[in-house]
């Protein structure tokens, strides 16, 4: 996505993809300049996505790789049962199970 000049939002402090976006999807790239909404790649079973932060309830795989450039709401990645998920973690928040 490229951003117009004359935009006057910053993509990363925004959600720009809607709830549920890639639900269910079973294949293929996507890379989102800018937050996802809430259930962002519920029931991946194959799809590689890149996206700057994600709201809550994120990430219940099956397959594919997530990589969230920014922070995550609660509940992220809960429900995995493949897949994998990748977190960056700029302020050193991480928790381990």
């Amino acid at each position: 996505m490229f951003l117009p000049r004359a935009a006057t939002f910053v993509p990363e402090e925004n959600i720009i993809i809607g709830n549920v976006a890639l639900y269910g999807a079973t294949s293929g790239k996507a890379f989102f300049r800018g937050k996802a909404g809430e259930r962002f790649a519920v029931r991946n079973s194959g799809v590689h996505a890149v996206v700057e932060g994600t709201g809550d309830h994120c990430c219940d795989m099956t397959g594919g790789i997530v990589v969230s450039l920014g922070k995550t709401g609660r509940n992220f990645g809960a429900g995995m049962s493949g897949g994998m998920a990748f977190v960056l973690d700029e302020v050193g928040i991480s928790r381990s199970a």
